[in-house]
């Protein structure tokens, strides 16, 4: 099998692992079982997202966040935004400075 051939397979893979994954998430969050699913595993969803959004943008530059304007609230938002700033070890301060940058 070719290199392309690899990656058309491997892309049609995650997308269907993507699908699959919104649709167990949905049922999850339905039947309010979020408390049940161990933070690794939470965690191991929010590094290969943020990975993939990374490399996506490092390999063609600012891109617009892909986010239906009913995907998640507000609440949803500051508390990932929150979660992943205090991991990260940066404080509002930082973030702002930073963002500024990628302008």
């Amino acid at each position: 099998m070719t290199e392309t051939n690899t990656t058309t397979a491997e892309l049609a893979e995650l997308e269907g692992l993507v699908a699959r994954l919104g649709e167990l998430t949905h049922h999850v969050t339905e039947q309010e079982l979020g408390a049940e699913v161990p933070d690794e595993q939470i965690a191991d969803i929010l590094y290969a997202a943020a990975r993939l959004f990374s490399a996506k943008r490092d390999r063609v530059g600012k891109i617009a966040w892909p986010i239906r304007e009913d995907a998640l609230n507000a609440t949803e938002t500051v508390v990932l935004v929150t979660a992943l700033l205090d991991a990260a070890d940066v404080n509002l301060f930082d973030m702002a400075i930073w963002y500024r940058r990628a302008e």
